[in-house]
């Protein structure tokens, strides 16, 4: 094929389009974005209150000293547990948690082992995962859950 009989093709096909021209500027609707980076955004419509409480959950999770500190402090509380829990086994106290006590059943050492290591899996799990709005939020729940079996434990300790 020769330059003209391509020339005249591509006349041809051009001519033959249909519709708008693509190339003509249109009216703008979207504006630009104002945010830099990586921001994150908050609808507005939440209230203030849920917002502050996102933003603290957002500064855990974007964290890694502070998802770090989350995860240490719940297995800190479950070894603080079972050593406050073997500590009243001994003044002669039960325990009142049915799992544990099964595992307790078995040997102290083997219940231990499982506990610890179940809340060792978890807290690495909550620190692969704590990107996550819900699983830093389930282990703030669990730290406090725990935290409060701690002091249980202490008042416990110190009335008997």
């Amino acid at each position: 094929m020769t330059t003209e009989r391509v020339d005249q093709v591509a006349d041809e096909t051009l001519d033959r389009r249909t519709g708008h021209d693509r190339r003509s500027r249109r009216a703008r609707t979207h504006f630009p974005e104002r945010r830099t980076g990586f921001d994150r955004r908050i609808d507005p419509s939440i209230g203030r209150r849920r917002a502050a409480y996102l933003r603290r959950i957002r500064r855990i999770s974007d964290s890694p000293a502070r998802s770090a500190v989350l995860m240490a402090s719940i297995v800190a509380l479950n070894v603080a547990d079972m050593a406050f829990t073997f500590a009243a086994l001994d003044r002669g106290l039960e325990e009142l948690n049915p799992v544990v006590a099964a595992l307790l059943d078995t040997g102290h050492g083997f219940a231990a082992f499982v506990k610890i290591g179940v809340a060792v899996v978890l807290a690495a799990a909550g620190w692969r995962f704590r990107r996550y709005r819900r699983v830093i939020e389930a282990a703030l729940l669990v730290a406090a859950v725990m935290a409060g079996v701690v002091v249980y434990h202490l008042l416990g300790l110190f009335a008997v």
